[in-house]
C-alpha cells in the first residue's frame, strides 16, 4: 500500500441522490480531474451503505489540495439498489477512475452550494476523511475529519506476542509482569534540539524538572518499555521533509516520538490558550477586564486550536497503542485528550495527573468549556491531584455542571461518568533525592557552594526560587521582610533575602514585574549600605548547579505562593540542606505544605504574621532545627518521583473499564479504526435489528418517554420537564410504525395520561401506558385501563405533607403530583444540598409509609414514591399476557433510567428460553451498567434507529461503531472494511 511520496486518501461523504445520480470527486489536482466534473473520481455506495459514499485516491504526500463534490446524471445506467462499489482498500484503488474513461459518461448536475473550497494537506501513508455532508462544509479549524495513519514511522513499536500483566494484580509495577509498554504523554519532551552545521543534534533535558524526568526515566528503566511522547523541544519548526528522520532519531536514542505542530499555532495553543485562558482561572484569579480596561471576551478560536493539537497528539498516541499498553497524560495542556482517545481505543487503560491546582466549581464554572473540559478529564480511567482539596473541587464541579455523583469504595473516591468508574487518586509527586545528593558532590557545586558562603558569611540567609508569576506571592515575601526590618531592627544588616525569581515568557506580566523590582529597589535603599543589600534580587533562569548551591547555603527557605499546585523546590532544598539548616517557612497555600510536618506554615496576606513567623524560626536551637530536618528528609526519600510513578501505575492497572475482555476483530484502514465491542453489552447494530425486524411477523415497541424520546439536559427545571416532547421527525415514525399492523407501539412514561393524550393525540395506533402503568390504554378509540382499580392510595396524602416540608427548605425544588404516585424533583436545586435532602426524604418516607404497599425509589435528580407492585415491568408482564394469543417475535424496548430496569429484567428472564430470544432487543440510552442486553449512545440514535425501522429503504443512520453483529451478517461478503465513523 505504501508509496514514496504519496498517500493514499479514502473520502467520505453523506448525500441523498435521485434515481441514476452519483457522486464525483473534483479539484485542482489532475488525479481529481484539475476541476474537470468530466474528469472527476467517481464515488460508490450501494443499497447497505447508502446514503454514505466514498472514494480512494492516491495524491503527492505533503501537499494541499483543493476540492468539491458534485453531481452528476448517469440516467438509467446507475442505480444505488445494484451497486456494488467495494469497501476494501484495492477496490478504493480500482474506483479512482476519471469519467472520461467511461464508455458512457454523466452529465454534471451541480455543485456543491457554498463558494469556498474544500482543503486538505495529505500526509502519511493513508487517510481517512469525512467530509460529513454534501453541501455542508466542515470548518477547516477542527480536524477531527481527518485520520492519518504514518505507517512506516512506528512500524517497530510492534504489539507483544503476549501480555504478563494481570489487571486484578495488587502488587507494585517493579515487582511483577508489566503490559507490552507505557506512553507518557506531555505537551513538551524532556529533549533538547538544536540545528548544527552537521544536522540536528540533541540532548535530555536535565534542568527540566517538570516532570523529575530523570528520576522517573532512571527509575522505570529496565522494568517496562516505555515512550515519551509530546512536542520537541526546539525554536524553529522541524521541515516536513526533516520529520521522519528526527522521529527516527529520537525514537532510536531517547524513546521519544515527537508531535509536530507548527510554531504558529503553538503560539495560540501554549501562550493563548493555556497560559492566558486555563492557568489564571485554575489559579482562582479572575480576569475580568483585559489590558485595555475593557471587558474580556473568551476567544473561541482559541478554543479550537487547543483541541485541535489535542487531536494531534490522539493521532500519535494512537498510532503506537497496542491492547494492554497503558497510557498516562499529563496536566493541563492535554485535558480533552483523554475523551478523544477514549472514541478511539475503547478499553485503553488511560491514565490522567493534574500538575496544577483544580479551582473551586463557583470560579470554573465561568469558564465557556467548563462542560467539554470535564467529560475530557472524565473519560480517563484514573484522575491523580495534589491535594484532596483539588480533587473537592473537582468533584463539586462534576456534581453542579454535570449532574454526577461521586462516592467511595474502600478508600478509594470514585465518579461514575458513562457506564464507567473514573477513580480519583491524591498523591503528590516527589523528586529523585539521588541526583540531588551526586550533584552535591560534583566539584563545580562545592565550589559554587564555597562561594556563597564567602559572600553571605555571618548573615542569615532566607532562599527562595519561584517563577516571576502573579501566584508566586513574590510581592507579599517583600513586604513581608520589609515589615520585619522595621519592627525588629535587630535583623538589620544580619539577614539576607536570596531572590530568584524565574521569568516564563508566557506568564509575565509587566506590572508584576515592575512592582516586584520597586520593592528590592524600596527595601535596599531604606535598610542597605555600601556593604549590605537586604534582598539579593536574580531575575533569570538558574542552572541546576547553581540551584544545589543554594540550597546548601541556604539558612532556611522562604515561598510564599498565594495559589500552588506543583511546588518541588521545599523537597529539593529538604534533601541538599548543609547540616544545621533545613527549615521552612511556606505559605499554607503551597502544593506540599501538608506534606512535610517540620515546615512552619504561614498566610502570606497576613504580612504581621509572616514577619513574626521569621523572627520565631530564627530563634529555634539546633536540636530542634535538626529533629524537624530528620523528619521531612525521612518522608522526601520515602515519597520520591519513582514510588509516586509506581503507586500511580498500579493503581491505573487495578482501573476498571467496562471493556475488560473485548472480541477484536482486527484493524481497519490505517490508525485508529480498531473494533473493540463489549462482551455481554454491546452497542446495538441497526442491521442486526433491522435483519430481525424485517423477518418477524409480529413486532412489539416499548419505548420509554423522557430521556429516550425526548432530549434530557442536565440542568432540566420545572418548565424544561413540563414542555419536553419529541421531535416531529420522531413522532412521524411513530405514527409510520403504529400504522403497520404488525406492529404494536407502546410509550411506557412516567408521565400523567393527560400529558401523553395530549401528545400522541393526532397518532390514535400508538399505545399508552401512564404513570409507569397504572393508567394504559391500546389506542385512542379505546378506553384508559387502570391497572389496580381498587389500589388504596389513602398514603399519597402523608407522603405529600413530608415532600412539602422538604420542598419549602429546598430553594429550586417542586412535586410533581401524579394519580398513584409523588415525585419530588430536586434537579434544579444546588446539587450538593439537594442530595443530601433527597437522601434524608428518601429514608424519613420510607420509615413513615413502611406498613403501605408503597416503593420509593431516588433517582438522577428525583425522589419517587409509587404503589409497589405498579411499575414498567408489571405493565409489559400485562401487555404480553393480553397478548398470550399471538406473542411477538421481535421486542424493541428502549429505556434511558432506573424506572426502564424493571422492564429489561422481566423480558430478558421471560424469553430467555423462547424460540424468540433472539428477536428480543433490551436497550438503554448511554453505556453504563444495565440489565439491558445492548445500548444505544443517546437518544439521537434512538431517532435514527426508529427511524430505520420506519423506513428500511434509508437504513444508514447516524455516524456509528460497526459491532460485533455487523460482522456475523456480512462474513460471507469478500471483503469487509471495519472502520470506525466519528
Amino acid at each position: 500500500m505504501e508509496q514514496s511520496g504519496k498517500t493514499t486518501v479514502k473520502f467520505h461523504v453523506r448525500c441523498e441522490t435521485q434515481r441514476g445520480e452519483r457522486l464525483a470527486l473534483v479539484g485542482d489536482s489532475e488525479a481529481l480531474g484539475a476541476w474537470d466534473p468530466a474528469r472527476g473520481v467517481p464515488l460508490w455506495t450501494n443499497a447497505k451503505k447508502y446514503p454514505r459514499w466514498s472514494c480512494s485516491v492516491t495524491l503527492p504526500c505533503n501537499t494541499w489540495i483543493n476540492y468539491k463534490y458534485c453531481i452528476v446524471d448517469y440516467g438509467d445506467d446507475f442505480d444505488v439498489a445494484t451497486s456494488a462499489g467495494g469497501e476494501s482498500l484495492e477496490d478504493g484503488q480500482r474506483e479512482a477512475q476519471f469519467f472520461s474513461e467511461d464508455p458512457h459518461p454523466p452529465k454534471f448536475v451541480r455543485w456543491e452550494d457554498f463558494e469556498a473550497n474544500r482543503r486538505l494537506k495529505t500526509s502519511g501513508v493513508f487517510m481517512r476523511v469525512d467530509d460529513r455532508k454534501f453541501d455542508e462544509l466542515f470548518n477547516e479549524m477542527n480536524e477531527a475529519r481527518i485520520r492519518v495513519d504514518y505507517g512506516h514511522v512506528f512500524s517497530r513499536l510492534e504489539a507483544p506476542a503476549s501480555s504478563q500483566t494481570s489487571s486484578s494484580s495488587t502488587s507494585s509495577p517493579s515487582s511483577r509482569g508489566l503490559p507490552s509498554k507505557l506512553l507518557i504523554v506531555l505537551y513538551r519532551l524532556p529533549v533538547i534540539a538544536k540545528r548544527t552545521s552537521n544536522g540536528w543534534s540533541f540532548k535530555w533535558d536535565d534542568d527540566a524538572l517538570y516532570l523529575t524526568s530523570v528520576g522517573l526515566r532512571d527509575g522505570l528503566q529496565g522494568k517496562i518499555r516505555f515512550y515519551w511522547i509530546g512536542i520537541l523541544n526546539c525554536e524553529e519548526d522541524i521541515p516536513e521533509d526533516e520529520q521522519e528522520g528526527v522521529t527516527q532519531a529520537l525514537m532510536d536514542r531517547f524513546s521519544c516520538i515527537p508531535v509536530f505542530v507548527p510554531k504558529t499555532t503553538l503560539t495560540k495553543f501554549y501562550q493563548g490558550f493555556c497560559k492566558g485562558v486555563l492557568w489564571p482561572l485554575f489559579h482562582m484569579i479572575i480576569q475580568v477586564t483585559d489590558d485595555g480596561g475593557h471587558t474580556k471576551q473568551f476567544d473561541r478560536s482559541l478554543w479550537h486550536v487547543y483541541c485541535l493539537v489535542n487531536r494531534k497528539f490522539a493521532d500519535v498516541v494512537v498510532g503506537v497503542y497496542h491492547e494492554s499498553d497503558l497510557i498516562w497524560i499529563h496536566d493541563y495542556h492535554l485535558m480533552v485528550l483523554p475523551s478523544q482517545l477514549r472514541r478511539k481505543l475503547s478499553g485503553a487503560k488511560i491514565g490522567f495527573y493534574l500538575h496544577i491546582p483544580w479551582p473551586s466549581s463557583e470560579i470554573y464554572r465561568s469558564l465557556p468549556v467548563r462542560d467539554e473540559l470535564l467529560r475530557g478529564l472524565l473519560s480517563a480511567s484514573l484522575l491523580g491531584f495534589h491535594l484532596f482539596d483539588y480533587a473537592r473541587h473537582f468533584l463539586s464541579a462534576c456534581t453542579r455542571l454535570l449532574n454526577l455523583e461521586h462516592e467511595s469504595r474502600r478508600g478509594s473516591l470514585g465518579v461514575e461518568y458513562g457506564g464507567r468508574h473514573v477513580m480519583i487518586r491524591v498523591s503528590h509527586i516527589g523528586i529523585d533525592p539521588k541526583r540531588f545528593q551526586e550533584f552535591q558532590k560534583k566539584p563545580e557545586v562545592i565550589s559554587k557552594t564555597e562561594e556563597l558562603k564567602q559572600k553571605f558569611k555571618d548573615k542569615i540567609v532566607l532562599g527562595a526560587i519561584d517563577d516571576l508569576d502573579v501566584v508566586k506571592g513574590i510581592s507579599l515575601k517583600l513586604m513581608a521582610l520589609d515589615f520585619l526590618l522595621a519592627n525588629y531592627p535587630s535583623y538589620r544588616n544580619r539577614i539576607v533575602l536570596n531572590q530568584v525569581a524565574i521569568p516564563k515568557t508566557a506568564r509575565v506580566k509587566e506590572n508584576v514585574r515592575n512592582e516586584i523590582r520597586s520593592l528590592v529597589n524600596q527595601i535596599n535603599e531604606r535598610y542597605g549600605s555600601q556593604n549590605y543589600s537586604p534582598v539579593m534580587y536574580f531575575e533569570r533562569e538558574i542552572s541546576f548547579d547553581e540551584r544545589v548551591a543554594m540550597y546548601s547555603r541556604a539558612d532556611a527557605f522562604f515561598l510564599t505562593p498565594i495559589r500552588d499546585g506543583l511546588n518541588l523546590v521545599p523537597y529539593e532544598y529538604i534533601v541538599s540542606a548543609s547540616e544545621g539548616k533545613g527549615q521552612l517557612i511556606l505559605s499554607e497555600f503551597t502544593g506540599c505544605s501538608r506534606a512535610l510536618s517540620g515546615a512552619v506554615r504561614v498566610n502570606p496576606w497576613n504580612i504581621e504574621e509572616v514577619a513574626s513567623v521569621i523572627d520565631r524560626v530564627m530563634q529555634l536551637d539546633q536540636n530542634e532545627i535538626s529533629r524537624k530536618l530528620h523528619a521531612d528528609y525521612k518522608y522526601v526519600t520515602a515519597h520520591s518521583t519513582m514510588e509516586w510513578a509506581e503507586s500511580f501505575l498500579a493503581d491505573l492497572e487495578r482501573a476498571s473499564e467496562p471493556v475488560n475482555r473485548v472480541t477484536k476483530l482486527g484493524l481497519g484502514f490505517g490508525v485508529g479504526f480498531r473494533l473493540l465491542e463489549f462482551e455481554g453489552f454491546r452497542h446495538l447494530s441497526t442491521d442486526m435489528v433491522l435483519h430481525k425486524f424485517q423477518k418477524s411477523q409480529r413486532r412489539l415497541l416499548l419505548l420509554d418517554y423522557d430521556g429516550t424520546l425526548t432530549r434530557s439536559g442536565n440542568h432540566a427545571n420545572r418548565m424544561a420537564h413540563a414542555w419536553a416532547t419529541p421531535t416531529s421527525a420522531v413522532m412521524n415514525n411513530l405514527a409510520a410504525l403504529s400504522q403497520d399492523t404488525k406492529n404494536i407501539v407502546f410509550i411506557m412514561s412516567g408521565r400523567r395520561k393527560d400529558v401523553l393524550e395530549q401528545t400522541f393525540e393526532q397518532h390514535p395506533r400508538v399505545a399508552l401506558a401512564a404513570e409507569h402503568g397504572f393508567h394504559y390504554r391500546w389506542s385512542r378509540d379505546q378506553p384508559w385501563q387502570v391497572m389496580y382499580p381498587n389500589a388504596d392510595l389513602s398514603w399519597l396524602e402523608v407522603a405529600h405533607e413530608i415532600m412539602v416540608s422538604y420542598t419549602e427548605r429546598t430553594d429550586g425544588s417542586f412535586i410533581e403530583e401524579k394519580t398513584a404516585g409523588l415525585v419530588w424533583h430536586f434537579v434544579d436545586a444546588d446539587p450538593e444540598f439537594g442530595s443530601w435532602q433527597a437522601k434524608e426524604m428518601h429514608d424519613h418516607l420510607e420509615s413513615v409509609l413502611s406498613s403501605f404497599g408503597v416503593q420509593v425509589i431516588t433517582g438522577n435528580g428525583w425522589v419517587q414514591v409509587r404503589l409497589k407492585d405498579v411499575n414498567k415491568g408489571a405493565m409489559v408482564k400485562r401487555i404480553l399476557d393480553e397478548l398470550s394469543s399471538n406473542t411477538p417475535d421481535f421486542v424493541f424496548c428502549c429505556g434511558d433510567d432506573r424506572t426502564d430496569e424493571d422492564m429489561f429484567a422481566f423480558l430478558e428472564t421471560t424469553f430467555e428460553a423462547s424460540e424468540h430470544h433472539d428477536g428480543i432487543f433490551t436497550c438503554t440510552v448511554g453505556a453504563k451498567p444495565s440489565n439491558a442486553r445492548y445500548y444505544l449512545r443517546d437518544n439521537d440514535e434512538v431517532a435514527d434507529l426508529l427511524a430505520a425501522l420506519a423506513s428500511t429503504r434509508n437504513r444508514m443512520g447516524a455516524p456509528r461503531s460497526y459491532t460485533v453483529n455487523d460482522f456475523h451478517f456480512n462474513q460471507e461478503e469478500k471483503s469487509i472494511s471495519f472502520e470506525k465513523s466519528f
